[in-house]
């Protein structure tokens, strides 16, 4: 600071320590500052800034996609992790929703990581499935999204939609069916296991094609022929269930 006219012929002022501390979207700056007038140093005095963070300048296409899943959950937050990537935060389940591009800078894929299936238990895949069409009224948006490939979990949003349906159509068959685990997962195909009763286990394959989806249940040649039958006539019932779904 420069001389001041009338007054003590030299101030200066110098900040000796500043604290950053977090919390959530906003920063509280402490800053101690010492006033030294001439060859005399003043009691330091503490400065203390609260002020709101500038928030991370995101893409439109993941923003809309998190605009509309945030709202459809009710008491979530959203987290801005990059420009390309955010999350979606329900009590202690995360929802991590990703932008990725091609080379040319179309949107390749949009990537959800939902480890506790909170889109499923809230009946939101649906929505998620066709998302692109409430963009339409915005503008370029439903364009950018037209071709891209929603992966839910390793699995393309249809796939995983396919998923879902399949287990429930075997519930509806009957109790004997028990769903186990993933063995795998490739965006539109998939194998998991699961239990007949109490000691068979089995794996259904499936494959989710552009007009059909194939659907073949892999049992042990060691299980009685009558027992093989039942699940081949439940699985091909299945079949023409889930295709009469979604691909007519």
């Amino acid at each position: 600071m420069g001389m001041l006219q009338n007054e003590c012929p030299i101030i200066k002022l110098e900040v000796r320590e500043t604290i950053f501390s977090s919390f959530s979207e906003c920063v509280l700056q402490e800053t101690k500052i010492s006033f030294i007038i001439g060859h005399y140093l003043l009691k330091p005095y503490l400065y203390t800034n609260f002020y709101i963070m500038s928030e991370t300048k995101q893409y439109a296409v993941l923003e809309y996609i998190v605009d509309v899943l945030q709202k459809s959950i009710i008491g979530s937050k959203v987290k801005q992790i990059t420009p390309d990537e955010s999350a979606i935060i329900d009590g202690n389940a995360s929802i991590f929703i990703k932008q990725r591009f091609e080379g040319n800078g179309n949107i390749a894929e949009i990537l959800i990581r939902d480890a506790k299936e909170v889109l499923y238990s809230e009946e939101l895949l649906e929505k998620v499935y066709k998302i692109h069409e409430g963009a339409a009224k915005h503008a370029g948006l439903k364009d950018a999204m037209s071709g891209a490939n929603i992966i839910i979990n390793g699995l393309n949003i249809e796939a995983e939609l396919i998923y879902h349906a399949i287990i429930d159509h075997f519930y509806t068959l009957s109790d004997s069916y028990e769903f186990l685990k993933f063995t795998e997962k490739n965006i539109q195909q998939m194998k998991f296991s699961m239990n007949f009763g109490d000691d068979l286990t089995f794996e259904v394959s499936v494959s989710n094609e552009a007009d059909s989806v194939s659907i073949e249940p892999l049992i042990g040649k060691s299980v009685a022929a009558k027992v093989q039958a039942a699940i081949q006539a439940d699985v091909e019932k299945i079949r023409n269930e889930i295709n009469n779904e979604f691909k007519k």
